[in-house]
Parts: C-alpha cells; sequence; structure tokens
C-alpha cells in the first residue's frame, strides 16, 4: 500500500507531462484518421445495397469527403471553422447523392468540439440550430439514404453530443474561475503579509527611535558634564559616567530585544520589554540627572490601560523630554497625565527657547528639530485613534499634547504594540 500511494503522485505528473507533450500532434492524428477512415468508407460500401439511388464514389465525393475529415485537425484552436468546413464537405457529399457513410458520426464529434471548444456558448447553440436545419433540409429535398426515422434519431443524436460539449465547457469554465479565485487569494495574502511585514518593521524602527535617541540624549548630557568638571570635582564627573554606563546599558538591551525581531529565526524572538505610563516615574528621573527639573503629575484614579496606549504614553513623554534636552534650553519640564473615561490625555511643556517647530508640508519629516521622532509619534497616535499637536506657546516654551483613547480590549497576540486589531 504504501508503494501504490508513493508512486500515484509520480504516475499523475508523468500522465500530465505525456498529455502536454502530445497535445499538439492529437488534433492532427485525429484528422488524419477520421479522412482516412471517412475515404475508406466511402470508396468500399457497396451504396446500391444501401439505397439504389446513391451515386457511386467520384473525385467530387471523395475531395469533399477527404476535406471535411481533415476540418476535425482545427476543432479545438479554430471549432467554428472547422465545424463550418465539415458541414459543407457533407453537404456536397449529400446533395450530390453520394453515400456520406462515417461523416454522419463524424458531425457528432464535430458539434461536441464545438460546444465544448467555442470562445461563446451561444457558438455550439448555433451549430445545434444549423445541423438540425440542415437535416430538415436534406429531407425535404429527399436525398438518397435518409429516412424520417433516421432523422428522428439523427436530431437526437445531435442534442446529446451538443449537451456533452456543453456541459464539458460548463465544467472548464468554473475550474477556471475557481483556479483565478485561488490566484486572487494567493496573491491579496502574499500583498496583506508583505503589507504586514513592513508595518512591523516600521514599527520596530519608531521603537529603535525612541530608545535611541533618547539614550544618546542623556549619554551627550552626562558626557559634557563629566568633560566639564573631570579636573575640578571628580565625584560629579563619575556620577556622570555612572549614569552614562547605566543608560547605555539600558539602551543596548533594548535594542538588542528589539533588533532580535528582524531575525530570520525559527524560533519565535524574545520580545522587547513594553514600557507604560508607571515607569514615567524611572524616566523622569533619569532626566533629572540629565540636569532637567522635569516634574510628573497624574490627574485621576489611573487604571491599566491597552498595552498599546500604554506604550505610546510612555513614547509621547520619552520623545517629548529627549527634545527638551536636545534642542532647547530650558533647565525645568512639566509631564502632566490626567485620566478619563474616554482615555488618557497627556501633556509636555518646557519654558525653553528652542526652535522646535512643524515640518511644513513637502518639507522632509526629519531635520535640526528632531522632526523624526514628533512625526512618528502622530503616526503612532493616529494608528490608536487618537489625537496629537506640538508646537511653541504664545507664552514662551514649547508644547506637546497628545489624547490617547481606551481601546476596547488589550492588543491580542500576534497583533504590533500601538497598532489596533484589524477588523474582521
Amino acid at each position: 500500500m504504501t508503494g501504490g500511494a508513493g508512486e500515484q503522485p509520480f504516475d499523475s505528473g508523468a500522465w500530465s507531462t505525456l498529455s502536454r507533450r502530445l497535445s499538439p500532434f492529437l488534433d492532427v492524428t485525429l484528422g488524419l484518421l477520421a479522412a482516412g477512415l471517412a475515404a475508406a468508407s466511402l470508396l468500399t460500401t457497396d451504396v446500391a445495397v444501401i439505397d439504389p439511388r446513391l451515386e457511386p464514389a467520384d473525385p467530387l465525393s471523395l475531395v469533399a469527403t477527404v476535406v471535411a475529415g481533415l476540418a476535425l485537425v482545427w476543432r479545438r484552436g479554430r471549432p467554428v471553422a472547422s465545424f463550418a468546413v465539415f458541414v459543407a464537405g457533407c453537404l456536397v457529399v449529400s446533395l450530390t447523392d453520394h453515400y456520406i457513410g462515417l461523416l454522419s458520426v463524424l458531425l457528432l464529434f464535430s458539434l461536441y468540439s464545438l460546444a465544448a471548444h467555442g470562445r461563446r456558448r451561444r457558438d455550439g447553440v448555433l451549430g445545434l440550430v444549423l445541423s438540425v436545419v440542415v437535416f430538415i433540409g436534406l429531407a425535404l429535398l429527399d436525398v438518397p439514404d435518409l429516412r424520417t426515422s433516421d432523422l428522428l434519431q439523427a436530431w437526437g443524436l445531435l442534442v446529446t453530443a451538443w449537451a456533452l460539449g456543453d456541459a464539458i465547457r460548463s465544467r472548464r469554465r468554473d475550474q477556471a474561475q475557481r483556479l483565478r479565485a485561488a490566484e486572487q487569494e494567493a496573491a491579496t495574502a502574499r500583498e496583506q503579509a508583505a503589507r504586514g511585514v513592513v508595518e512591523e518593521r516600521l514599527r520596530i524602527a519608531r521603537e529603535l527611535h525612541d530608545v535611541v535617541a533618547h539614550s544618546m540624549s542623556l549619554i551627550a548630557v552626562q558626557a559634557g558634564v563629566g568633560g566639564h568638571v573631570i579636573r575640578t570635582d571628580v565625584a560629579a564627573a563619575e556620577h556622570a559616567l555612572e549614569i552614562i554606563a547605566e543608560t547605555s546599558h539600558k539602551a543596548l538591551t533594548q535594542t538588542r530585544s528589539m533588533l532580535g525581531l528582524l531575525r530570520e529565526q525559527d524560533h519565535d524572538p524574545v520580545a522587547p520589554p513594553m514600557q507604560s505610563i508607571g515607569d514615567l516615574d524611572a524616566l523622569v528621573a533619569d532626566v533629572r540627572q540629565a540636569g532637567v527639573e522635569a516634574v510628573l503629575v497624574v490627574d485621576g484614579p489611573a487604571r491599566p490601560l491597552d498595552p498599546g496606549v500604554e506604550l505610546t504614553a510612555y513614547r509621547v513623554v520619552q520623545e517629548s523630554l529627549t527634545n527638551v534636552l536636545k534642542h532647547s534650553s530650558a533647565s525645568s519640564a512639566e509631564i502632566h497625565v490626567s485620566y478619563a473615561v474616554a482615555g488618557v490625555d497627556i501633556e509636555v511643556r518646557d519654558p525653553g527657547t528652542g526652535a522646535r517647530r512643524l515640518p511644513s508640508a513637502g518639507e522632509p519629516a526629519g531635520g535640526p528639530a528632531g522632526g523624526h521622532g514628533l512625526v512618528g509619534l502622530r503616526e503612532r497616535t493616529r494608528l490608536l485613534g487618537g489625537a496629537f499637536d506640538y508646537g511653541p506657546v504664545d507664552t514662551g516654551g514649547f508644547r506637546v499634547a497628545a489624547h490617547l483613547p481606551s481601546l476596547p480590549a488589550a492588543v491580542p497576540a500576534g497583533v504590533p504594540a500601538g497598532v489596533p486589531e484589524p477588523a474582521p
């Protein structure tokens, strides 16, 4: 049994390959065989026994018979022309009172081919109607070897041949439609998979930017402090170096975790740590060590939110404080987190004079004002269905504000953080 099961796919594949190779020669062989057999039937049959009115074979009847048989060579490539030539040859033989012989049987095969391989379904219907009309005309002309019983039998056989060809045509059309639908589904699945990969890579790129930009800003500030006091205050310089070491270690750990998602491995990579609003205290403490007096104020009863909302809230504050360190002369910043029924509101203000501004239309997203991070935050917020705004304040300083709605449920496994679950 095992051997038979293993041989079946091979036999099927070999048969399919053989059929494709022989297909171009099949109709040629059928046409030549039909022409030879029809001519032999015409030449070897004693027509006087069949009907005394039949004429013996002559060159015209022989040529018409051979041409009609050869017309089957184009039965699939040009079914309409093949059928028309075949019927014309049969008419020449019948109207000259010669024995039609095997052509009467081959007419059924020609009609079947027209119904099965015609470009339009109505080609087969017209062929059936034409055949019936031809038989009626021949009966009215009282051609030899065509009795009433023969006429009724011919009609029944013609309808059967057409019905069989039409059924084959319908089945082939259904198979082609199913194949096209399967190909479209496969193409759609490939597009969705590719789009999912791109979206995941963009998400990881945003995460890397947030981690690296914030960490490098803290390291740059502490390196400047350490270099300034290394000769006058060794303890302060050592403290700055400790902060640099700790910050770089955290950044390296998070970067390695996120880069693991980009590696093509058979096993699932370790998911990077998910920051939340509860981690803002540690973030603010790091910024204070860098020399910015940051104050965190939380209003309303705190409650767990969707992981995507929590992470986005953390990134909004992180990027805002990073910009304070990089682009502002401010020595202080205020962070307000307000819980509401509809979600959570975040606002970060600083009194600095940094030249941060919203990139204008047509201007690249990045620039001296740290546009990559702010534009990335706007995209994060948009994906969650929230609102994001930033810009200079009339009274001085800079303001970043975001509203993040409460999602109905936590982001399920397999859905990137910060990206809402697609509709079913």
